[in-house]
């Protein structure tokens, strides 16, 4: 396996075509940058509204319905992560009507959602991300959020990256009651067998991964390097590259 350069992300928009599962083209994310020039992202809100917090639904099937402000999804363009329990998100791009999400078993379930650009590269003001725990049927306690723990959202690499895709790869993740630092919390990220730590909360890009399948690897670190207590503190994807 040959690694990688790992570095920070700079301009969002030198992903277009990089990012896999990314529609749009280069006219389109020009466009989506116009339309994010008219829009301020530090004012963009998102509320879960159904279910509830602590709801019992009768399932299998949950409809899940937002409120979204101060922010524009739209088909192949920006959008909605939406994450339940620890699954890889699925993308929702219209929020004006509920989005369901099929089979969901018996039991305690949480929900997190936050809006993402076309890139995928997650909103990182406070407002910007949403959480209920529910359950259908009946609880079981299987999976919950304390609202206030620090909690870490893995949200990127996910799934199969090939061609032009596969050079360059966003890692991004949500953090909740939880601020980076050298002396603070700190994300550390494991490609494979090779870790780094990260002490401010900015996506980064994966370069030179060689072609086949990796481990990606997020945890989120207390002040003493010890992993924060907590189901989704830790989390651990696998992706495949093909150039």
């Amino acid at each position: 396996m040959t690694l990688r350069s790992i570095v920070p992300l700079l301009l969002a928009g030198s992903l277009v075509g990089a990012i896999a599962g990314c529609a749009a083209s280069h006219e389109e994310v020009k466009q989506d940058h116009d339309m994010m020039a008219m829009e301020d992202a530090a004012l963009a809100s998102l509320a879960i509204t159904s279910p509830h917090e602590g709801e019992v639904v009768s399932g299998p099937d949950v409809s899940v319905s937002f409120d979204l402000r101060n922010y524009t999804v739209a088909s192949g363009s920006q959008h909605i992560h939406l994450i339940l329990d620890n699954q890889p998100y699925v993308p929702v791009y219209d929020a004006s009507k509920p989005f369901v999400l099929k089979n969901v078993p018996a039991g305690s379930h949480t929900l997190r959602a936050f809006p993402s650009r076309a890139w995928h590269e997650s909103l990182k003001n406070p407002n910007a991300f949403a959480f209920i725990n529910f359950a259908v049927g009946a609880p079981d306690g299987s999976h919950s959020i304390d609202p206030a723990a620090p909690l870490l959202t893995y949200s990127r690499p996910k799934g199969a990256y090939e061609g032009k895709a596969a050079d360059s790869i966003l890692l991004d993740f949500w953090l909740r009651n939880a601020t980076l630092g050298p002396d603070g919390y700190r994300v550390r990220y494991t490609v494979d067998d090779w870790a780094t730590t990260l002490t401010e909360w900015k996506p980064v890009k994966l370069t030179g991964l060689s072609d086949g399948t990796h481990s990606i690897k997020l945890e989120l670190l207390d002040p003493t390097g010890a992993v924060v207590a907590g189901e989704y503190n830790s989390t651990t994807r696998v992706i495949t590259v093909k150039h």
